[in-house]
Protein backbone atom coordinates (compact mmCIF):
# COMPACT_ATOMS: atom_id res chain seq x y z
CA UNK A 1 0.00 0.00 0.00
CA UNK A 2 1.31 3.13 -0.77
CA UNK A 3 0.91 6.51 1.15
CA UNK A 4 0.68 9.67 -0.66
CA UNK A 5 2.58 13.04 0.48
CA UNK A 6 0.28 15.82 0.11
CA UNK A 7 1.56 18.22 2.05
CA UNK A 8 4.15 19.59 -0.03
CA UNK A 9 2.54 19.16 -3.10
CA UNK A 10 -0.34 22.04 -1.48
CA UNK A 11 2.73 23.65 -0.30
CA UNK A 12 3.99 23.90 -3.95
CA UNK A 13 0.90 25.33 -5.32
CA UNK A 14 0.56 27.94 -2.76
CA UNK A 15 4.57 29.19 -3.46
CA UNK A 16 3.47 29.50 -6.84
CA UNK A 17 -0.18 30.92 -7.03
CA UNK A 18 2.28 33.85 -4.38
CA UNK A 19 5.10 34.04 -6.80
CA UNK A 20 2.54 34.78 -9.52
CA UNK A 21 0.42 37.30 -7.09
CA UNK A 22 3.73 39.20 -6.82
CA UNK A 23 4.28 39.18 -10.25
CA UNK A 24 0.86 40.28 -11.06
CA UNK A 25 0.97 43.27 -8.46
CA UNK A 26 4.78 44.40 -9.19
CA UNK A 27 3.75 44.75 -13.08
CA UNK A 28 0.24 46.55 -12.27
CA UNK A 29 1.96 49.12 -10.11
CA UNK A 30 3.68 50.69 -12.90
CA UNK A 31 2.60 53.99 -13.96
CA UNK A 32 0.05 54.67 -17.21
CA UNK A 33 1.09 57.69 -19.22
CA UNK A 34 -1.89 60.00 -20.52
CA UNK A 35 -1.51 61.58 -23.31
CA UNK A 36 -2.94 65.14 -23.97
CA UNK A 37 -4.57 65.58 -27.46
CA UNK A 38 -2.74 67.43 -29.24
CA UNK A 39 -3.88 68.99 -33.20
CA UNK A 40 -0.10 70.50 -33.88
CA UNK A 41 1.47 67.71 -33.08
CA UNK A 42 4.56 66.70 -36.12
CA UNK A 43 5.06 62.91 -36.69
CA UNK A 44 8.88 62.32 -35.99
CA UNK A 45 11.00 61.55 -39.02
CA UNK A 46 14.41 59.34 -38.38
CA UNK A 47 17.41 60.96 -38.89
CA UNK A 48 16.16 64.30 -38.00
CA UNK A 49 17.47 67.72 -35.50
CA UNK A 50 14.17 67.79 -33.30
CA UNK A 51 15.34 71.39 -31.85
CA UNK A 52 17.38 73.20 -29.52
CA UNK A 53 15.58 74.38 -26.13
CA UNK A 54 16.16 75.51 -23.13
CA UNK A 55 17.63 73.85 -20.31
CA UNK A 56 15.50 75.35 -17.38
CA UNK A 57 11.58 75.78 -18.15
CA UNK A 58 8.82 76.96 -15.67
CA UNK A 59 5.51 75.09 -15.46
CA UNK A 60 2.51 77.62 -13.93
CA UNK A 61 -0.28 76.21 -12.23
CA UNK A 62 -2.91 77.92 -10.04
CA UNK A 63 -3.63 76.33 -6.31
CA UNK A 64 -6.32 76.20 -4.23
CA UNK A 65 -5.56 80.13 -2.89
CA UNK A 66 -6.18 81.36 -6.82
CA UNK A 67 -2.34 82.43 -7.04
CA UNK A 68 0.01 81.58 -9.95
CA UNK A 69 2.80 79.43 -8.99
CA UNK A 70 5.69 78.75 -11.09
CA UNK A 71 8.03 75.94 -10.43
CA UNK A 72 11.10 75.55 -12.31
CA UNK A 73 11.60 72.21 -14.69
CA UNK A 74 15.39 70.83 -15.41
CA UNK A 75 14.19 69.63 -18.93
CA UNK A 76 17.64 67.85 -18.64
CA UNK A 77 16.97 65.77 -15.79
CA UNK A 78 12.84 65.56 -17.07
CA UNK A 79 13.92 64.07 -20.27
CA UNK A 80 15.84 61.66 -18.04
CA UNK A 81 19.13 61.98 -19.08
CA UNK A 82 22.02 61.07 -16.60
CA UNK A 83 21.76 61.95 -13.09
CA UNK A 84 25.41 62.13 -13.28
CA UNK A 85 25.90 65.48 -14.72
CA UNK A 86 25.66 67.81 -11.35
CA UNK A 87 23.40 70.59 -10.88
CA UNK A 88 26.26 73.08 -11.25
CA UNK A 89 26.79 72.22 -14.60
CA UNK A 90 23.11 71.79 -15.15
CA UNK A 91 22.82 75.58 -13.92
CA UNK A 92 25.31 77.25 -16.20
CA UNK A 93 24.08 75.10 -19.44
CA UNK A 94 22.41 77.50 -21.69
CA UNK A 95 20.25 75.10 -23.53
CA UNK A 96 20.28 71.80 -25.14
CA UNK A 97 20.11 70.28 -28.69
CA UNK A 98 17.88 66.86 -29.54
CA UNK A 99 18.39 64.65 -32.36
CA UNK A 100 16.96 61.59 -33.37
CA UNK A 101 19.43 59.28 -34.73
CA UNK A 102 17.21 56.37 -35.22
CA UNK A 103 13.67 54.81 -34.61
CA UNK A 104 15.41 53.81 -31.20
CA UNK A 105 17.67 56.28 -29.98
CA UNK A 106 17.82 60.53 -29.53
CA UNK A 107 20.92 62.03 -28.95
CA UNK A 108 20.81 64.72 -26.16
CA UNK A 109 23.86 67.66 -26.35
CA UNK A 110 24.28 70.29 -23.42
CA UNK A 111 25.48 73.53 -24.32
CA UNK A 112 26.76 76.80 -23.07
CA UNK A 113 26.51 79.29 -25.72
CA UNK A 114 28.80 77.02 -28.70
CA UNK A 115 30.16 74.64 -26.17
CA UNK A 116 29.11 71.00 -25.45
CA UNK A 117 28.91 70.54 -21.75
CA UNK A 118 27.88 66.75 -22.08
CA UNK A 119 26.61 64.43 -24.53
CA UNK A 120 24.11 61.67 -23.74
CA UNK A 121 22.06 59.24 -25.63
CA UNK A 122 18.34 58.14 -24.85
CA UNK A 123 17.21 55.00 -25.56
CA UNK A 124 13.67 54.02 -26.14
CA UNK A 125 11.64 54.21 -28.97
CA UNK A 126 9.33 56.30 -31.90
CA UNK A 127 5.58 55.62 -31.00
CA UNK A 128 2.52 57.81 -32.36
CA UNK A 129 4.43 60.81 -33.31
CA UNK A 130 6.42 60.68 -30.39
CA UNK A 131 9.61 59.75 -28.74
CA UNK A 132 9.37 57.41 -25.91
CA UNK A 133 11.72 56.90 -23.07
CA UNK A 134 12.23 53.27 -22.07
CA UNK A 135 10.35 52.92 -18.80
CA UNK A 136 12.41 52.96 -16.04
CA UNK A 137 11.35 51.16 -12.83
CA UNK A 138 13.73 50.61 -9.60
CA UNK A 139 12.03 48.20 -7.27
CA UNK A 140 13.98 48.06 -3.81
CA UNK A 141 13.44 45.72 -0.48
CA UNK A 142 11.90 42.19 -0.77
CA UNK A 143 9.11 41.39 -1.68
CA UNK A 144 6.67 40.04 -0.14
CA UNK A 145 8.01 41.77 3.24
CA UNK A 146 9.14 45.35 2.24
CA UNK A 147 9.08 46.52 -1.01
CA UNK A 148 8.96 49.58 -2.81
CA UNK A 149 8.64 50.18 -6.54
CA UNK A 150 8.95 53.56 -8.74
CA UNK A 151 8.26 53.72 -12.13
CA UNK A 152 8.47 56.64 -14.36
CA UNK A 153 7.66 57.33 -18.14
CA UNK A 154 8.64 60.18 -20.17
CA UNK A 155 7.57 60.92 -24.17
CA UNK A 156 8.09 63.74 -26.19
CA UNK A 157 7.11 65.46 -29.51
CA UNK A 158 7.00 68.47 -31.64
CA UNK A 159 4.94 70.73 -33.22
CA UNK A 160 4.46 72.95 -35.94
CA UNK A 161 6.24 75.58 -34.60
CA UNK A 162 9.14 73.79 -33.98
CA UNK A 163 8.07 73.78 -29.74
CA UNK A 164 8.81 70.72 -27.60
CA UNK A 165 5.78 68.41 -25.87
CA UNK A 166 6.96 66.77 -22.99
CA UNK A 167 4.35 64.35 -20.94
CA UNK A 168 6.29 62.79 -18.27
CA UNK A 169 4.30 60.36 -15.50
CA UNK A 170 5.76 59.08 -12.14
CA UNK A 171 4.17 56.27 -9.55
CA UNK A 172 6.04 55.08 -6.21
CA UNK A 173 4.03 51.96 -4.61
CA UNK A 174 4.94 49.60 -2.45
CA UNK A 175 3.80 47.14 0.90
CA UNK A 176 4.92 46.17 3.90
CA UNK A 177 3.92 42.72 4.66
CA UNK A 178 -0.27 42.82 3.53
CA UNK A 179 -0.53 46.11 3.67
CA UNK A 180 0.26 47.75 -0.03
CA UNK A 181 0.29 52.08 -0.47
CA UNK A 182 0.42 54.14 -3.68
CA UNK A 183 1.00 57.57 -4.63
CA UNK A 184 -1.38 57.65 -7.43
CA UNK A 185 0.26 57.96 -10.92
CA UNK A 186 0.26 61.59 -12.56
CA UNK A 187 1.20 62.95 -15.52
CA UNK A 188 2.77 66.62 -16.01
CA UNK A 189 2.71 68.17 -19.72
CA UNK A 190 4.95 70.73 -20.48
CA UNK A 191 5.55 72.85 -23.38
CA UNK A 192 9.31 74.37 -24.31
CA UNK A 193 9.58 77.02 -27.02
CA UNK A 194 12.43 76.47 -29.62
CA UNK A 195 15.46 78.24 -28.25
CA UNK A 196 16.98 81.92 -29.47
CA UNK A 197 20.13 83.33 -28.81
Amino acid sequence: MKIKKIGRSNFDIKVKIAAAAMVCLLFGSCVSLKTPKRDDLVRLKTPQLIGKYATWSSDQFKTHLGKDTIIPVDLWRLLGTSSETDSVTRKQATHMELRLTDKNHVTAILYKGDVALKKEVIKGRVRRGYFRKKTEADLMGVPPFYWSLSSQKVQFGIGKEQQLFVDAAAETGGSILIIGASSGGFTRSYTVPLYVK
